[in-house]
């Protein structure tokens, strides 16, 4: 095991021997390509044999790594198995694009893409047999695993509460984004709703609101109300300017059932179906991006056949569609353009 892996089972190679290392291009070297390329150096079944970087951006010194400033050049290696895409979300379709076409298969960093019509390009390359999937890391946290397993036992859902709150981020120019909060993070928290509960949802409404004393220059704050399928009300509220009170990236839940609550405070879990409430999870956020390496796992299986393994871009489309129509609701017709000040 690498550096800080954990000794939860899942986190061991399971089969006979040691598989053949893939080859993986890691495409954008900002904070999470060299993220990911320390996770992936853990791993023994995998050699990252080329990153790209953007002229002129960071520097990155990793030796016996072939370093190239584009994407025909880090994808034009004999025998790769896989791209790693971490580069701004305006580019992602350009590179699942360029990997597809050369029979690379692609994990994609979320948000998958910008806009509403890459999103329909990403399904129509994804369904031509190409192996695509995107991150969305959250689902394979502990926390989470535990919401799926108890929700069941509150109930019929009537009402979920999410809120979200963390102090500035400006880190990869999130400073300057017409709203950092619908298009970084609000994709991770619509989906994991999708995600726990099994059911889709619809925006009934949302407000943006910025906070006057806030860094950044774009919007801050989202409050919205969305209907699950099943006819629970939920409401989001989120502010990437918080001050005082915060939560986990993950987000704070309440789920009410009509019989029993379940909450979901700092990652741990309690549920209370008439008994006063019971813990049934206490978990901590991910070590040394743990998480991650449960993701790589996962598109191994993929990149071996499982087509059910990993979030594919038809199910993400679902959970990034909502990202859109939070964003429309809310009147930012462009959360990720970036603002002169």
């Amino acid at each position: 095991m690498g550096p800080g892996r954990s000794s939860d089972p899942r986190w061991t190679h399971t089969g006979k021997g040691m598989p053949m290392p893939r080859k993986v291009a890691v495409l954008g070297m900002g904070r999470w390509g060299r993220t990911w390329c320390r996770v992936l150096d853990g791993e023994s079944d995998v050699d990252v044999v080329t990153v790209a970087v953007r002229p002129g951006g960071t520097t990155v010194d990793l030796p016996d790594v072939h370093v190239v400033d584009d994407l025909g050049s880090a994808l034009d290696v004999d025998g790769l198995d896989a791209a790693i895409v971490t580069l701004p979300v305006g580019l992602h379709l350009d590179a699942i694009r360029a990997a597809v076409s050369r029979g690379v298969a692609v994990l994609c960093e979320k948000p998958a893409v910008a806009t509403r019509s890459e999103l329909s390009e990403l399904e129509q390359l994804a369904g031509d047999g190409a192996v695509v999937r995107i991150n969305q890391n959250y689902r394979l946290r502990p926390w989470a695993e535990s919401v799926r397993a108890h929700l069941p036992s509150i109930g019929r859902l009537r009402r979920i509460e999410v809120a979200f709150a963390q102090p500035e981020f400006p880190d990869g120019g999130r400073d300057r984004l017409a709203h950092p909060l619908l298009a970084d993070m609000a994709i991770h928290h619509v989906d994991l709703l999708r995600h726990l509960t099994g059911q889709e949802a619809t925006v009934l409404r949302a407000s943006a609101m910025r906070r006057p004393d806030t860094s950044y220059a774009g919007v801050t704050d989202l409050e919205a109300e969305l209907s699950l399928e099943g006819g629970a009300e939920v409401t989001y509220d989120g502010t990437w300017a918080a001050r005082e009170t915060t939560t986990p990236w993950d987000g704070d839940w309440v789920f009410v059932g009509d019989r029993g609550t379940l909450t979901v405070r700092d990652l741990a879990v309690d549920v209370d179906t008439g008994d006063g409430p019971r813990r049934v999870a206490t978990t901590h956020p991910p070590v040394a991006d743990e998480d991650l390496a449960l993701a790589w796992r996962d598109f191994v299986r993929a990149m071996d056949g499982d087509q059910a393994t990993g979030v594919t871009p038809a199910d993400n489309s679902r959970s990034l569609a909502l990202v859109f129509d939070l964003a429309e609701a809310a009147g930012v017709p462009d959360p990720s353009a970036v603002l002169d000040s």
